[in-house]
């Protein structure tokens, strides 16, 4: 084709005639003439109508666009998951570090996001009552032996048990929790009415009516504490108690925000599954909480119950006794600062009155017999304590100052007078199933007493031989009646538990290594049998928990020790004088030994004696003070209660 060919001409538009290089959606709709104008053509304007771009002004590239976008958003999905996973990962490390617990992980942080929890009230909650270790700096002797016992205790779990669907449990399972918790522990801490708890939150979970959070959460923690009294409600069921535990874990948050009232009974509810796992709930944190919100509703007070009617009134007291009760028990085995004075309280104690009777005010009167439904049990707890609470002020508070003997042996008679007084006068149940209300309970909690008594303290670091004699005796008698609770399988799990019979074994050898007149008293099989009697309660009641362990292996140690002082003729009881042995009191009860400054031999750098006791049979004691219990400090006297 030639240059000249017409075809080769450009075509021409006629004179007058101009084009748009692309009309607007709308001119092109229409037919018409468009300007071309950005963002909106003349027409448009004049229309005051939308004006779209034609498509041939938008450079695209055929067949990419919606592949790029559908790969860009699945990338951010991604990126946002990723994102949300980090800042998840971020808040489980921080939770870790502040709690010090990364090697049992006992805290599940997929408990807490599931709840959805405030950090600043609710995890606190959840930290180990006994952390794993003691803060940077902080001086050991400062702790008792509790947190070394515990700081890495776990709970065991059994391969063999099942997990659970808590939303196909049968009505009646439910049913059956709710009587085994206000059988056997309702006595000890009637923190519900039961009338009202059936009604008001039982009900209304099981029926699926209107349930509240605040009701979900006191349901599911009640059956905790009672599959953990009675665990083996089914076969394999043996980890129920945890998982209604966790269930209850995810209305936390609920609780902290509804009335201060239920709060403290909820606070309450958390402390009593606590004793049975100290681990997963910071009971000396929470306890604290509960008294503080107790104090602020004035219930310490008797003008707190102007105007209210029985149940109110009575359920006042109860909450608030049950608050003073676990405060005071836990102030004293931790050894630290009682959290309200008895001459701050002034409200009286409950009226010795069952649910029904609140429930029917028409037939409230006081019975002058125990009942096992009544609040007799609950009443003489609170004298107990009451006189726990005095003895440990008077003889092992920080500030309490060494007695003049005469003083500090009448003020001992005095207080054993009122012990054996509340010994006697106990409450007697027939065929009750409750631990807490057989005798064998009673029995237990006044050696308890009697040893927080009568053992090394503040007020009297060096006891006597009759002192020392007393505590031997109640030590026994403690490891006694644990044993007739253990062989009619009526003794379960408590961290108290295991703590004081420890305290007991520790205290019964520490005396007879301090005195040659007890150990003429007693024979090496008996000595024998009442050793070998703690090491099956600790491995029985423990079952198969490390703190078992532990406590056996020291009092085990310890028991062997002592029984080469019958053996060894150069310890023969008849060639020592019958004095309690000062030097080795010196070493376990009035100084403070610590690991990082030990006691050395022919040194006496803060008025230490410069003598160990014989090595040939305080290896062991030693032992135990490298190993971290600190028998040596004052303070681990002070958490025997």
């Amino acid at each position: 084709m030639s240059e000249n060919s017409p075809r080769s001409v450009a075509r021409r538009h006629r004179r007058g005639l101009t084009r748009s290089a692309a009309a607007c959606q709308r001119c092109r709709k229409r037919k018409q003439k468009c300007d071309g104008k950005a963002p909106r053509c003349g027409t448009c304007v004049s229309a005051d109508a939308l004006c779209i771009p034609s498509d041939r002004l938008v450079i695209q590239q055929v067949g990419t666009t919606a592949c790029e976008c559908d790969a860009l958003r699945t990338r951010l999905d991604t990126l946002e998951r990723r994102n949300h996973d980090l800042l998840q990962e971020l808040e489980r490390t921080r939770m870790q570090q502040s709690t010090n617990d990364e090697a049992n992980g006992r805290l599940e942080m997929s408990i807490v996001s599931s709840a959805s929890l405030d950090s600043r009230s609710a995890s606190r909650i959840l930290r180990p009552t006994f952390s794993q270790r003691p803060q940077a700096g902080m001086n050991r002797s400062a702790l008792s032996s509790a947190w070394e016992l515990w700081g890495d205790d776990a709970m065991p779990v059994n391969a063999a048990s099942q997990s659970i669907n808590l939303t196909e449990l049968h009505r009646g399972t439910y049913e059956e929790l709710v009587d085994v918790f206000f059988t056997y522990r309702w006595p000890y801490l009637p923190v519900l009415h039961r009338q009202s708890f059936v009604s008001k939150h039982l009900s209304s979970l099981l029926e699926n009516e209107n349930v509240s959070p605040v009701s979900t959460f006191m349901v599911n923690i009640v059956c905790a504490i009672a599959a953990a009294e009675k665990p083996a409600v089914q076969p394999g069921h043996d980890q129920m108690h945890r998982q209604f535990f966790e269930e209850a874990l995810k209305h936390l948050s609920a609780v902290m925000e509804t009335s201060d009232f239920e709060c403290i009974q909820c606070l309450l509810l958390l402390c009593m599954y606590g004793h049975n796992e100290p681990q997963y709930v910071n009971i000396w944190h929470t306890i604290g909480m509960a008294l503080h919100l107790a104090i602020g509703m004035d219930l310490h007070r008797k003008e707190s119950l102007s105007g209210l009617d029985i149940m109110q009134a009575e359920m006042s007291k109860r909450v608030f006794w049950s608050v003073y009760v676990m405060s005071c028990s836990m102030a004293v085995n931790m050894g630290r600062p009682l959290g309200i004075q008895e001459s701050d309280i002034t409200i009286p104690l409950p009226l010795q009155l069952t649910d029904e009777h609140l429930t029917h005010p028409q037939t409230t009167s006081e019975s002058l017999i125990p009942q096992a439904t009544d609040t007799s049990t609950f009443i003489h707890i609170i004298k107990l304590r009451r006189l726990n609470a005095a003895i440990y002020q008077a003889f092992h508070s920080i500030g309490s100052t060494v007695t003049q003997q005469e003083d500090l042996r009448k003020r001992r008679d005095s207080y054993f007078s009122e012990l054996n007084h509340w010994l006697i006068t106990a409450p007697r149940y027939i065929g009750t199933p409750c631990t807490f209300q057989s005798m064998e309970w009673f029995q237990i909690a006044f050696h308890h007493a009697v040893l927080s008594l009568y053992r090394p303290s503040r007020a009297g670091p060096m006891p006597s031989s009759s002192d020392l004699r007393v505590c031997t005796e109640s030590a026994i008698g403690l490891i006694s009646s644990y044993s007739s609770l253990y062989a009619r399988n009526k003794i379960k799990y408590t961290f108290v538990a295991i703590h004081s019979l420890f305290m007991a074994a520790v205290t019964m050898l520490y005396a007879l290594r301090a005195s040659p007149a007890l150990r003429q008293e007693l024979t090496k099989p008996v000595v024998q049998t009442n050793v070998h009697t703690f090491l099956t309660l600790f491995r029985g009641i423990s079952n198969g928990r490390v703190v078992g362990e532990k406590c056996s292996i020291i009092v085990e140690r310890l028991g062997n020790s002592i029984l080469s002082l019958f053996e060894d003729a150069s310890f023969s009881d008849g060639a020592v004088s019958a004095e309690v042995d000062i030097e080795f009191q010196s070493w376990f009860g009035l100084q403070t030994h610590t690991v990082e400054a030990p006691l050395v031999p022919g040194e006496d750098p803060q008025g230490f004696s410069p003598h160990f006791p014989d090595a040939r049979v305080d290896i062991p004691w030693s032992d135990l003070l490298v190993e971290g219990i600190d028998i040596g400090s004052t303070d681990f006297w002070n958490i025997l209660s």
